[in-house]
């Protein structure tokens, strides 16, 4: 890098980055080697709650030391990087973020479930500098560390939950958005309003207009200073509110980027050095990268700086207008100076004003139809759905949140606060201050309840959010680059115009012919078997089982993976994942058995497909069909559905055990075969064997997740399977699959695919050829998608 420096400048700030980075993640991934979970003792502050329900709490420690470190770089790793923990406690003693325990945690890698279309929990971990996840045995207060940014939470929290506004006004002033319900979430994202409520570059912005605003006329009255002394003191004590102002806020990503520009610009205003606004941005994109190079891999960074850029290019592109109104201004002057009439010359005031007042509405409607097309491509790549309706709201929200709700939250916050420190040291009771809190936060609840009704009217709203899939995204991508090489076609010179133009219509392809749309006009494929390529996914669940199979835009679901209270892996993977690959219509459910692990999605996949019918061979009394309408069907017999032969396999076995009363299914296109046995055992296997069933399978799902008590030589054998697909979690409690399993499948020749390992299994199955993907080393082979895991390597003897 440093050979570079001085005649590669550019190969040299390429070096830096890497060895930059690769330090950085070398300090928190140090000790990324065993699987197994780890139990240790550390030392670590709260810093953040996460989620909770009656017997469990989720939050967020920062490690302040660990045991065992003795090597001085671990030491120095340790203390210069802030590495952080995400844990979960069984019914847990009263804890508060600020508190500083002593814990005994059962701590593993973060690798967490891959899929496509699903939320990348491990990506987000990386970029918060999580670097284990694990539970808690033990835990020892020691001392409450609390900060004051926690002091006014807890003080101001009670507050605001009295209030109908009270979520988006705890998101305002604190950027907390943990009382945001999903209902809330849901229409924010169906508004493209999310970035209203999480504090940004508009946030701080206005506060530092505002408290400029105050201070600036303060010191018109109070000082005798000249007037560039006073604007620049009015500067300094707007960046300190501001400073404050992020701070409460936590220092987002976006609280630090709007944050580092204020001050750049600052500091280039009072040393009177000119810098072009371009400049300013690189410089804070610099700094926050250099600060946490992982930032880039959060959606947050390119939300942020992808507007503050779209706003300049806006502008940009209205220089000219300006220009020309500049001109105009001129001419004005000129006439009104020759005038003598007064008439004349407030006519002339009037087409000034209203030439000033025209431009800022079309800047304004430049700015905004840029932001909602282009951040609405950002957010359909980043979130796989697009709000149509973002556009005219936000023309009206954007205006009404920096006019009137951020200056009257902001105030309504200082003159609490001013209040809360009277009431302190006069010593009245909380009651009173609970009381009078709320009353100074009315005015600033009223002007957030047209929003509110904006957000529910969202509901009732034709097409209010889009989904899109992943070939729609890319066909998107493209067209945008057409866009963009539409717009600089006069820059073309005239011979090179048809190699242009080709270039564009290549680009616009993919969302002209777009096969899921095409799907939608071609008839249903045909009911012979063979005759159409169909897909099966093996959905990661973690300790659980779900299985896709589509043919086009339809599909059918085996078993729906597990739910913990409001969790659901249905919710978490399979919607997201059907979304992403475009299947609209889930003809059947099918549900092994009755454990968690196979059937606790099912409330959530019947919501989402009402039409679709259940198929089940367990009584419909069970805990996790209860409140469901009747099985449509019983395991037993065959289905032809889309060329693919759906054959029961019957169960002559009358079992206590409910893992051998699975349902297990032969799917067949005539050519190739998938078998899915759920979670049977020995006994069941051997019911197959003996009654001679057609079992022989290409690709076999191994039953209950690769036990000791599944999978016996025989069975295997039977099958005869050339791929054997284990669904068992990357490190998990049962230790599945057994070592002594997978050695038998082994010695058949099979090929060995996990789910915890590969991430989501995708097979393609075409004229009796399949080729098989998965998530971690094809669809997204990128390093944060590999496994991490947690512990120290074992040292040698």
């Amino acid at each position: 890098m440093l050979l570079c420096l001085r005649k590669g400048p550019l190969m040299a700030g390429c070096l830096f980055a890497v060895i930059w980075l690769s330090l950085l993640f070398h300090c928190l991934y140090m000790h990324q080697y065993a699987e197994k979970s780890q139990q240790i003792e550390f030392k670590a502050q709260i810093v953040s709650l996460v989620s909770q329900n009656s017997d469990w709490i989720s939050f967020d420690v920062r490690v302040i030391s660990e045991a065992d470190q003795d090597a001085f770089f671990d030491s120095w790793a340790l203390n210069n990087v802030q590495r952080y923990y995400r844990l979960t406690w069984q019914k847990p003693d009263k804890i508060v973020v600020g508190q500083i325990w002593q814990f005994s945690a059962k701590l593993k890698g973060i690798s967490s479930i891959q899929n496509q279309g699903g939320f990348n929990q491990q990506k987000y971990f990386i970029t918060r500098h999580i670097i284990a996840k694990g539970r808690v045995k033990q835990a020892e207060l020691i001392r409450y560390g609390g900060s004051l940014r926690q002091d006014i939470t807890q003080k101001l929290a009670p507050i605001l939950a009295q209030l109908a506004q009270g979520d988006i006004l705890q998101a305002l002033i604190l950027g907390d958005k943990s009382a945001l319900t999903t209902a809330r979430w849901q229409q924010l994202r169906q508004t493209g309003a999310g970035h209203l409520v999480a504090i940004s570059g508009l946030h701080l912005s206005v506060v530092f207009g505002l408290f400029y605003g105050i201070f600036l006329g303060i010191s018109r009255y109070a000082f005798s200073w000249q007037h560039l002394g006073k604007m620049q003191f009015a500067m300094i004590l707007a960046g300190i509110f501001t400073f404050g102002y992020g701070y409460l806020s936590g220092f987002a990503i976006a609280t630090q980027r709007a944050l580092l520009m204020l001050f750049l610009l600052l500091i280039f205003s009072f040393i009177k050095q000119f810098s072009h606004h371009w400049d300013r941005l690189v410089y804070a994109l610099f700094f926050v990268l250099l600060v946490d190079p992982f930032a880039s891999l959060g959606a947050g960074l390119w939300l942020s700086f992808g507007a503050l850029a779209i706003i300049l290019l806006s502008v940009q592109a209205n220089t000219v207008e300006q220009q020309a109104e500049i001109g105009t201004d001129y001419v004005a002057k000129s006439i009104s100076a020759s005038s003598s009439n007064m008439a004349e010359r407030c006519v002339q005031k009037i087409l000034k004003l209203k030439g000033k007042l025209l431009h800022g509405l079309s800047l304004l409607w430049s700015i905004q139809w840029r932001l909602a097309l282009l951040l609405g491509v950002l957010q359909g790549i980043l979130f796989g759905s697009i709000s149509p309706h973002s556009i005219w709201l936000n023309m009206l929200l954007v205006p009404w949140f920096s006019l009137v709700v951020i200056p009257l939250t902001i105030l309504s916050f200082c003159i609490w606060l001013v209040v809360l420190c009277i009431f302190l040291l006069l010593g009245i009771d909380s009651d009173s201050q609970q009381h009078l809190g709320a009353m100074i936060f009315q005015w600033a609840n009223m002007s957030l309840e047209p929003f509110a009704w904006l957000l529910q009217l969202s509901d009732h709203l034709p097409v209010n959010q889009l989904l899109l899939t992943e070939q729609q995204l890319a066909g998107l991508v493209f067209s945008i680059f057409a866009m963009m090489l539409l717009s600089i076609r006069s820059h073309v010179a005239k011979k090179q115009k048809r190699i242009y133009l080709f270039f564009v219509t290549i680009l616009l392809l993919p969302i002209v012919n777009n096969k899921l749309v095409t799907q939608e006009i071609l008839p249903a494929p045909s009911s012979s078997l063979g005759s159409t390529p169909w897909q099966l996914h093996v959905i990661d669940v973690a300790q659980g089982m779900a299985v896709v199979l589509q043919q086009g835009r339809h599909g059918i679901i085996y078993d729906t993976g597990a739910a913990y209270g409001d969790f659901s892996y249905a919710q978490r993977a399979i919607v997201p994942f059907l979304a992403s690959q475009g299947i609209r219509f889930i003809d059947y459910i099918i549900i092994s058995h009755d454990d968690n692990d196979h059937a606790g999605g099912v409330h959530v996949l019947r919501e989402q497909f009402p039409l679709a019918r259940l198929i089940a061979d367990f009584a419909i009394t069970s805990k996790a069909l209860s409140l469901l309408p009747a099985v449509a069907q019983a395991c037993k017999g065959q289905i032809l559905w889309r060329g693919i032969q759906i054959n029961f396999i019957g169960n002559p076995l009358t079992a206590s055990n409910d893992n051998n009363n699975s349902c297990v299914v032969k799917l067949s296109d005539g050519l190739s075969s998938v078998l899915l046995t759920g979670d049977i055992e020995a006994d069941r296997e051997q019911t197959l064997i003996t009654a001679k069933a057609d079992i022989r399978a290409d690709i076999l799902l191994v039953p209950h997740h690769g036990s000791r008590t599944s999978s016996t030589p025989a069975f295997i054998d039977s099958v005869n399977p050339q791929l054997a697909i284990f669904t068992a979690g990357f490190s998990n409690q049962y230790g599945f699959p057994k070592p002594e399993v997978v050695a038998r499948y082994q010695l058949q020749g099979c090929k060995i695919l996990q789910t915890g390992h590969a991430g989501q299994i995708s097979i393609t199955f075409d004229q009796g050829e399949y080729k098989i993907a998965t998530y971690r080393q094809q669809m997204a082979p990128f390093w944060y998608n590999r496994l991490f895991r947690f512990g120290e390597s074992l040292k040698a003897e």
